[in-house]
């Protein structure tokens, strides 16, 4: 196959490019995704990949369920121009086969039905087609169209959703997806459109070199703001703390006398160098044994830690779930770190680790109910990020809200931006890359443990910056995994 580079080369020159497949394998998905932050990056609007993506996967997800019921129809002997038959079949087809493509995925790639994608770049922008080889039925446009307008009418995801909903045909979910990121990402949502010709259906997208910004505020958004905006600044005997760790002439038994007078502080400094595995096969039981082993550098950042949790804990509902995964990144950051050689970043992945999720604690004590039904799309729809799902249903994502959080608590440069871009590392700030891919290859490793992603989902281009491959992530994954049951069984 050609390579993603020599595509993207294509393409610059005006060469229209194409991907033909008849079903969409993770390799295949892996090869859009890196062909997508290519393009992008060339255009200086890498900024939109993730929401580019998400879109591309909806429109070949949608093209994949159009030939499966072709094919599904065509293997029952069913004749898909018939209503009634029509309406029977898509009672079978959704219980057996809309929730499982896969399972027909082979019988999918030994038919006649196929989808391409075109890439092309004009003098407006770039536009990418993705055409099946069916002859769509005038009821399916119309819903299409329908979906479409009503779509484009709506402001907001629930308002959106509850005018296309269909239960016969599917909830409708990938077109309101689609024109609610194009709003958001200041794309014309008329730039996306879909069309038959000849036997075929394409639905088209142009992505404009120029945009037009429109931010949503949602009422949610602005109790969010209001409620960083109301959050306390770091305790005071943790700022005096912090200004000793940074004193030359400061011992380490002042220190630790400082801390050991608050239990609660002393048992968040011990739990947390502990949970870092600054060393193998021993417990660190004291602060004046943590403070020599992990350094001065190290307890000002773990201060930071406490101090920041405590905050939160204090002031909303206690997450210990997101607080776990946060431990979990952390050590997978440092681990992948030393792996990789990056022994001067060890210590940034691992404070990052433990406070990327900072903003998900606001923003999951805000509406639970609407943050359970974007949760729910980002899983059952394989979407790679919940951040631009959290961005089109409130208007900002925990992403966002982690690094408004960081900026009014002063945190350090590289924690900011690794917070901020945990979720989209290739938009962050060419000093602090190699931080944020590192946090954000862990975040991602922990997701695919619990099914939150798929090992294609990750950017082909951090691969390449960490110099991975696709076939090295499933082995990398299974030594965190191990090494973390070590660590904690240590412990």
């Amino acid at each position: 196959m050609v390579s993603t580079s020599n595509l993207t080369e294509k393409i610059q020159r005006g060469e229209e490019v194409s991907i033909r497949f008849r079903y969409p394998t993770d390799d295949i998905l892996a090869r859009v995704n890196s062909l997508m932050a290519k393009i992008l990056s060339k255009l200086d609007l890498v900024f939109l990949l993730d929401t580019i993506i998400t879109i591309l996967r909806e429109i070949i997800l949608n093209a994949v369920k159009a030939n499966a019921k072709r094919l599904f129809f065509e293997k029952l002997e069913l004749d898909i121009t018939d209503q009634k038959v029509y309406t029977n079949g898509m009672k079978i087809f959704k219980d057996t086969v809309i929730n499982d493509l896969e399972s027909i995925s082979e019988d999918m790639n030994s038919s006649k039905y196929s989808i391409t994608m075109r890439i092309k770049k004009l003098e407006s922008g770039v536009r990418i087609s993705i055409t099946n080889n069916i002859k769509i039925l005038p009821d399916e446009l119309d819903r299409i169209n329908f979906r479409i307008e009503k779509a484009m009418e709506s402001e907001d995801f629930t308002e959106a959703y509850e005018t296309v909903y269909d239960p016969a045909e599917g909830a409708g979910l990938g077109i309101i997806l689609t024109i609610l990121l194009l709003k958001n990402a200041g794309i014309n949502p008329e730039f996306y459109s879909v069309t038959q010709k000849e036997g075929t259906i394409t639905t088209s997208l142009l992505i404009p070199y120029i945009l037009r910004p429109m931010e949503t505020i949602t009422s949610i958004k602005k109790q969010i703001l209001e409620q960083v905006d109301a959050l306390p600044t770091f305790p005071e005997n943790i700022l005096e703390l912090q200004a000793l760790c940074n004193n030359s002439e400061a011992s380490i038994d002042e220190i630790a006398s400082r801390i050991i007078v608050d239990p609660s502080l002393t048992a968040d400094v011990l739990k947390i160098s502990n949970s870092a595995g600054f060393i193998t096969g021993k417990r660190i039981k004291s602060v004046n044994e943590s403070i020599m082993i992990i350094g001065l550098r190290n307890l000002n950042s773990i201060l930071t830690v406490a101090a920041a949790r405590k905050i939160l804990d204090k002031r909303y509902k206690k997450f210990e779930q997101i607080w776990s995964h946060c431990n979990k990144t952390a050590f997978y950051a440092r681990t992948l770190a030393v792996e990789l050689g990056m022994n001067n970043i060890v210590d940034q992945v691992f404070i990052s680790g433990l406070l990327h999720d900072i903003g998900k604690i606001v923003l999951l004590s805000t509406d639970q109910n609407l943050i359970n039904q974007v949760s729910d799309l980002v899983e059952n729809r394989k979407i790679r990020s919940s951040t631009i799902l959290e961005e089109i249903a409130i208007g900002i994502s925990h992403s966002s809200i982690g690094a408004l959080i960081s900026n009014k608590w002063n945190f350090p440069d590289y924690l900011i931006e690794a917070i901020n871009f945990h979720h989209s590392p290739l938009d962050a700030d060419a000093e602090y890359n190699k931080i944020v891919s590192v946090v954000y290859l862990a975040n991602m490793f922990a997701g695919i443990e619990i099914q939150k992603y798929g090992y294609s989902f990750i950017e082909n281009e951090i691969l390449e910056r960490l110099n991975l491959t696709l076939g090295d992530l499933k082995k990398i994954s299974l030594r965190l995994k191990t090494k973390l049951e070590k660590h904690t069984s240590l412990m």
